[in-house]
C-alpha cells in the first residue's frame, strides 16, 4: 500500500505540473491556494509515506534499543513521527475537500484529454494516503497511529 501510495503522488504531481504548464497557472486566488495546497501536500506526503516502515522512525532511521540511555530519543523519534502523520492525514483531509469543491466549481467539466484519468487521480490519491497512514504502524492489525497512554 506504501508503494501504491507514493506511486499515486508522484504521478499525480507531474500531472498536476503539466496541467500547470499547459494551461497556464490558475488567475483566481482560491484556484492558487489549491494547486499550491495539492503540490506541497503531494510531496509531504510522500516524504511521510516514505518514513513508514517496520521497525523504522522517521524516515527509515534505525530504531534499535541498543543501550537505556538510547530509549528517550527513541521514543521522541516514534513520537515525531506519529505527529507527522497526523499532520499528512490533515492535509490530505483537507486537500481532499479542496478536490471535493474544485470538481463541483468547475461543472460542466471541460471536454480535454485525460480529464476523467486526472480528476479519479485527485480524489483517489488523498484516500490512498489517508488509508496507508492509518494502517502503518505495528504491523500488528491495530491502528497505525499509536499515541501514548499515561498508564
Amino acid at each position: 500500500m506504501k508503494i501504491l501510495a507514493i506511486v499515486c503522488n508522484i504521478v499525480l504531481f507531474l500531472f498536476t505540473c503539466f496541467v500547470l504548464v499547459t494551461d497556464g497557472p490558475p488567475e483566481k486566488a482560491s484556484y492558487v491556494v489549491f494547486a499550491i495546497w495539492s503540490l506541497l501536500t503531494m510531496i509531504f506526503s510522500a516524504i511521510v509515506i516514505y518514513g513508514i516502515g517496520a521497525g523504522k522512525g522517521w524516515l527509515g532511521l534505525s530504531r534499535e534499543r541498543k543501550a537505556q540511555e538510547e530509549k528517550g530519543k527513541i521514543d521522541n523519534l516514534s513520537s515525531k513521527g506519529t505527529i507527522m502523520k497526523i499532520v499528512a492525514i490533515i492535509c490530505n483531509v483537507v486537500f481532499f475537500g479542496f478536490v471535493c469543491w474544485a470538481l463541483v466549481d468547475q461543472y460542466p467539466h471541460p471536454k480535454e484529454d485525460g480529464f476523467i484519468a486526472f480528476a479519479v487521480l485527485m480524489v483517489l490519491t488523498p484516500i490512498i494516503n489517508v488509508l496507508t497512514l492509518f494502517r502503518s504502524g505495528s504491523g500488528d492489525g491495530r491502528l497505525g497511529l499509536h499515541l501514548k497512554s499515561k498508564t
